[in-house]
């Protein structure tokens, strides 16, 4: 079996990938191969047969009128534990097994203190005390043996407990990650909607002065040219019109300074909730849960207005060409006298920026929105998909807690070492899931590689600070490189990646500055979880 080939994969060397040092012996092992993924099945099968026994006894027993204490079955407190720990991996591990956008991760936790608690919290299950471990086991000793005593009073089950404070725990970190989100999104509409009343209130004042100059009309397409020349000075006032330049850029700066806000912290978001998913199949996996299918028509109708972004992209890539022609034009005139026809070509791009500008700003106040929203229902849909999960861990016999543990252990190190689209394909994979899920040892890195490329999945390694990773395409660092052999390479994408780069650095600074100015306002409260905290550190990358 897979990992009978593994044995020989230890480490990076040269060797790395195969699964044992002489390859050719492996088709002798076939056979036992094929032995080896027969029990796996039988295995796999007995324990889905008795979940569905369990539960339909149970089911049977309500029916019938079972009173229902009896027919409740308690969650295994190691289960309970043990799936929370996955979850929180999953979480805690997101921000490691980013690649361009690692800065932005943790920009958007650095910035945001609810969500920074969050990930907190999270790491903080993952490494409970040892003095918190000893008083969990006294306090279940003591439970028990008040529970065995005649005439004891009622004392709550700690499994209940403990399984209430981690869906208490699990539906908090939803919750923030929904309020990161709508943050997010007032951002992103505060400047779509300064972008779109700037561009309405120019192209007002250019309507209103031809409206005004509207005497003689011009036929030609000469004189319509001229005509438009106007438009770079409306008012015919030196210092108004200079002014009315000035609001437009400034305009430009604080809209691109509201950008950054939107951008971390959505994609934070849409990392997060995606490598759940991701990891919540592979848990539902573990108890052989079937993954529900989301039939929502409103969950599809938001998918195809979230690409109402792109189409905010395009109108964003032509917008961009204007700002330059525009001073093209402009810059003839301060060294000779100025030509009427390039003063006119430069009045029709000035419109035409501020039309594609107004558009961008439209679509991409609707995509925002339905991304948002999209986040709300796919955070309100793993809370529901958390608690089914629950309730089926309540079926768990308890000769099978240990493989179910085990099972769980495999999860953790799954995310330990496998970006989210790997994940994701692992978890969309049954026959391959179920393998990985099914192993009797330890999963290591090379060890998955060579488990996915049995299943002709073709994954990539990388090293980033010291620990190594799987990713489903090379790894790219934040400036554009990809991880190729052994180390950083560039290839020919590298100079537009560098190129956003300077983008993203340049919106993250004048977000800082903005933030910091509006963190600084008086009067507000300090304690707020959902006030925006900029820290010193977080204006570096």
């Amino acid at each position: 079996m897979w990992y009978q080939q593994c044995a020989g994969a230890s480490g990076w060397g040269p060797d790395w990938g195969m699964g044992v040092r002489d390859r050719p012996d492996v088709a002798v092992e076939l056979a036992g191969m094929r032995e080896a993924a027969a029990y796996r099945r039988a295995e796999r099968c007995d324990l889905g047969t008795r979940l569905a026994h369990v539960s339909n006894s149970l089911s049977n027993a309500q029916r019938n009128g079972v009173a229902r204490a009896s027919a409740t079955r308690r969650v295994a407190p190691e289960l309970a534990r043990a799936f929370a720990a996955a979850w929180a991996q999953l979480w805690v591990t997101t921000g490691s097994c980013q690649h361009f956008y690692r800065n932005e991760f943790e920009l958007a936790h650095a910035r945001d203190a609810r969500l920074a608690q969050g990930r907190t919290a999270a790491a903080a299950m993952l490494a409970p005390t040892c003095a918190a471990r000893a008083a969990s086991r006294q306090n279940a000793h003591d439970v028990q043996e008040a529970s065995n005593t005649p005439d004891a009073p009622d004392v709550p089950d700690t499994s209940d407990l403990c399984v209430e404070r981690i869906c208490a725990e699990v539906a908090s970190w939803l919750e923030t990650i929904a309020a990161t989100g709508r943050r997010g999104w007032h951002f992103r509409a505060a400047r779509d909607a300064m972008s779109l009343v700037g561009n309405l209130s120019l192209l007002g004042i250019v309507a209103a002065y031809f409206h005004h100059a509207s005497e003689g009309t011009a036929d030609t397409e000469h004189d319509r040219v001229h005509d438009m020349a106007a438009v770079n000075t409306p008012f015919g006032i030196a210092w108004a019109d200079w002014t009315l330049l000035g609001f437009e850029g400034l305009k430009g700066l604080l809209t691109q300074s509201l950008g950054s806000p939107t951008l971390i912290r959505h994609h934070a978001v849409d990392e997060v909730l995606k490598r759940m998913d991701a990891g919540c199949r592979l848990l539902e996996a573990c108890v052989m849960l079937p993954s529900a299918a989301d039939t929502s028509s409103w969950r599809g109708t938001l998918g195809r207005l979230t690409h109402s972004r792109d189409v905010a992209t395009l109108f964003t890539f032509a917008n961009s060409a204007v700002p330059p022609a525009r001073l093209g034009l402009w810059m003839p005139s301060w060294f000779s006298e100025a030509s009427t026809t390039f003063d006119g070509y430069r009045g029709i791009l000035r419109v035409a920026g501020l039309m594609l500008d107004s558009c961008r700003a439209v679509t991409s106040l609707l995509g925002t929105w339905a991304r948002n929203e999209a986040f709300a229902h796919d955070a309100d849909r793993l809370a529901h998909r958390w608690e089914a999960l629950y309730a089926r861990l309540a079926l768990v016999p308890a000769q099978d807690v240990a493989k179910i543990l085990e099972r769980v252990a495999h999860v953790t190190q799954l995310a330990r070492h496998c970006d989210t689209p790997l994940l994701a394909k692992i978890a969309s994979h049954r026959t391959l899931c179920e393998c990985l899920l099914a192993s009797h040892r330890s999963l290591t890195a090379s060890q998955i590689a060579v488990v996915c490329d049995e299943f002709d999945l073709s994954c990539h390694a990388s090293c980033v600070d010291g620990l190594n990773y799987l990713s489903l395409d090379p790894a790219e660092n934040p400036w554009g490189q990809r991880w190729i052999g052994d180390a950083w390479r560039s290839d020919g994408a590298t100079p537009a990646r560098v190129s956003y780069r300077l983008l993203l650095m340049y919106q993250h600074w004048s977000a800082a500055l903005l933030e910091r100015v509006l963190g600084a306002a008086p009067g507000e409260a300090s304690a707020d979880t959902d006030a925006t905290s900029v820290d010193l550190q977080s204006t570096w990358i």
